[in-house]
């Protein structure tokens, strides 16, 4: 939960994803007569703007804001709207494709396990509640978005873990040309293989689901009708 702009780790930039709940795009309230039409504007004031239409479907421009407000809690600073728009799509992708296969969405306790995780990040509980405010969101808001990031990639981890084959040849390579380069060059013991094999492997492992899942979406994206609205562009 590190680093928001990495929801699936690579696009798990698809990360960890859509974010609290951010004031809907405004329209200008227009001269009001009487009290139906100050109604009607009302209503129009909360009018979400759409930012992508995916087929049928869209994603609006409050889901644009809610990823870069959680991007700004976490990492400090959102990424531009063309790489938000491209991670709401992939994540539009997963979402879609786990609800059809009814994966199941964490337990709300290990959403809280991963809520209050974040939180110790912070100096204190009065620090994170500041900084939640400045970026707009709602303790609610962030707990959706933990949620939903934990949903998008353990059902990532699900659908490329058995294809995802790392060998000991692989291991050992990673160890001798990576690993314990690294670690000599910062003036570090380097470990035997065998103490740190099995974390190798882990991170082999995660490397190849990314790798799977990347192609995964942009052969998903080809075989889709995508239409990036103009920033603003309304319905």
């Amino acid at each position: 939960m590190r680093n928001a702009g990495a929801i699936f780790a690579l696009l798990l930039g698809l990360a960890l994803p859509a974010a609290g709940q951010s004031a809907p795009a405004k329209v200008s309230p227009q001269p009001q007569s009487d009290s139906k039409t100050v109604s009607a504007s009302s209503q129009a004031a909360n009018i979400d703007g759409i930012a992508i239409r995916i087929g049928d479907d869209v994603v609006t421009d409050s889901e644009v804001q809610q990823l870069q407000d959680y991007q700004q809690l976490i990492d400090g600073h959102a990424e531009s709207r063309a790489q938000v728009l491209q991670e709401l799509v992939d994540q539009w992708i997963v979402r879609t494709e786990a609800a059809a296969t009814k994966f199941p969405h964490p337990p709300a306790n290990e959403v809280s396990q991963e809520f209050q995780a974040l939180v110790k990040q912070f100096k204190s509980s009065q620090e994170f509640e500041e900084r939640l405010a400045h970026c707009g969101l709602t303790q609610d808001g962030l707990r959706q978005v933990i949620e939903r990031q934990l949903y998008y990639v353990r059902f990532l981890n699900y659908k490329f873990h058995a294809a995802a084959q790392v060998t000991s040849a692989e291991i050992e390579a990673y160890y001798q040309k990576q690993l314990a380069p690294q670690l000599q060059k910062q003036g570090l013991t380097v470990p035997p293989l065998n103490q740190v094999e099995v974390q190798i492997k882990q991170l082999l492992t995660q490397e190849e689901i990314n790798e799977k899942a990347a192609q995964w979406l942009e052969e998903a994206k080809a075989r889709l009708r995508i239409v990036v609205q103009p920033s603003g562009g309304g319905g």
